[in-house]
């Protein structure tokens, strides 16, 4: 359950209930009229009351977003091991690691990221449906954000549309880069006839990629990337149009990693806001399956 508490003061007391929920907690118009119908959705000192109402200093209103159990999501509860990074009443910042899918689909419709999700709710007794905010591809390893609530997904995807929910990724190109720090602007979109692949196309849709060169070995150069927009394969897809292509990617280079085995790209870093008291929150997330490359100074 999501309940939203607010004890009136002089500021928000004297206006309308539907004023005060818009205004000082932040509601959509939608998510008022949802709390209207719930047993105790909108209520002045436990009582409840209209939307109408005009509240006075002293008073505390509680909003009921979303009720405990009220909505089942479509990933079948699973038991498993989550590597949790970051936990509120609000968010579950989990370590994926590489070859997980975030939801199920073919060949793995027990063992994703929201099964797992979805079992570990479960057996807390606070079941709730699996809402991943930005999903990482299923060979793409680190921080994924899920929401625990309704009103907490929508507004940390207003937060993404905004630029203030970030994430930053880690990752191994073949060859040595040129610039040591770069952009790629250059749309994407799939390519005809291929169900996953993807290309840089002048139909395709905006992209905006930005990286930066953080380490040279003998063979790569650890990267890192800060990605405007989220395209389906976006550093994968630029990366290889630039001529420099992740290491173990069987898509889009030769499927190769020298390092260690399968794709090196990593979400290392998510920044965002609390999405109710605001609080900046960083999550960090260790890509140990890399071994000794993985280095404490890419952690700061």
């Amino acid at each position: 359950m999501k309940i939203l508490k607010l004890t009136l003061d002089e500021k928000t007391a004297f206006h309308t209930l539907d004023h005060v929920m818009k205004q000082d907690l932040g509601l959509t118009k939608r998510q008022i009229s949802q709390a209207k119908f719930r047993k105790e959705g909108i209520c002045i000192n436990g009582e409840k009351r209209r939307v109408s109402y005009v509240g006075r200093p002293g008073d505390v209103l509680t909003v009921c977003l979303e009720e405990t159990g009220t909505h089942r999501g479509k990933s079948a509860p699973q038991e498993g091991e989550l590597e949790i990074l970051y936990e509120d009443e609000d968010i579950l910042a989990v370590n994926k690691p590489p070859g997980m899918p975030c939801h199920p689909g073919r060949g793995h419709y027990r063992d994703s990221l929201g099964n797992l999700a979805a079992g570990l709710f479960e057996k807390r007794g606070e079941p709730c449906p699996v809402r991943i905010i930005g999903r990482l591809d299923k060979d793409t390893s680190g921080v994924v954000i899920l929401a625990k609530n309704q009103a907490a997904g929508a507004r940390l995807g207003m937060q993404k549309e905004k630029g203030t929910f970030w994430k930053e990724y880690l990752g191994l190109v073949r060859g040595h880069l040129e610039d040591v720090n770069g952009r790629i602007r250059e749309p994407i979109g799939k390519i005809p006839g291929e169900k996953l692949k993807c290309q840089v196309t002048p139909q395709g849709k905006t992209a905006d990629t930005r990286y930066e060169v953080r380490e040279f070995l003998e063979d790569a150069t650890v990267t890192s990337w800060k990605i405007c927009t989220g395209r389906t394969h976006q550093i994968r897809v630029h990366m290889a149009w630039l001529g420099y292509p992740i290491l173990g990617d069987v898509l889009y280079g030769n499927g190769e990693n020298p390092y260690f085995p399968g794709l090196a790209l990593h979400c290392r870093k998510a920044v965002f806001r609390q999405p109710f008291t605001g609080e900046k929150i960083q999550v960090l997330a260790p890509a140990r399956h890399w071994g000794q490359i993985w280095k404490k100074e890419f952690l700061d």
